[in-house]
Formats: structure tokens, sequence, C-alpha cells
């Protein structure tokens, strides 16, 4: 595996309020979008945003699905900007 991937960036998580949000949307709205170049390691993957060196996310699983590596890049997301 070896792609670029976009994120929804709250997907359906109820307890993220609405300004948490706002704040967020204003903030990537600065970067303009958060894509993710992912790629297969001896130790599972990981993720590393393509606007953003800094925001990486990772697991160990061999062949994640969709699903575990959209909850692994939110995370990150989430930590970057300090997302309660």
């Amino acid at each position: 595996m070896d792609n670029n991937k976009w994120v929804d960036g709250f997907g359906e998580d109820p307890t993220i309020s609405f300004s948490e949000r706002a704040r967020v949307v204003n903030e990537l709205e600065k970067i303009g979008t958060l894509t993710f170049k992912v790629a297969n390691t001896e130790d599972g993957w990981v993720a590393q945003s393509n606007e953003v060196p800094g925001i990486i996310a990772g697991g160990t699983e061999q062949n994640p699905s969709g699903e575990i590596l959209e909850a692994g890049m939110r995370e990150a997301i989430f930590t970057a900007f300090n997302v309660k």
C-alpha cells in the first residue's frame, strides 16, 4: 500500500461540540485540505499528512481496513488541533 487518502475530519463523533468543529474547520480552511500518504512498514502502517508533515498516524495492522486508517488519521488530526 502506498497511496494518498483524504479523511472526513470529524466522522460521526457526536462528542465534538459545534464550537470545536467550527474552530478546527477554520484552521483547516487556512491549510486548504489534509491528505495523507499511507505506506506499509514492517511493523504495520504509517500515514503522514502531505500538507502538515507533523500530523502522523500509524498502527500495527498489516492490512488495515479503510475504517482503521481513517480512525487513526482522524485521531492524529484531533491531536494536532487539540480537539477536546
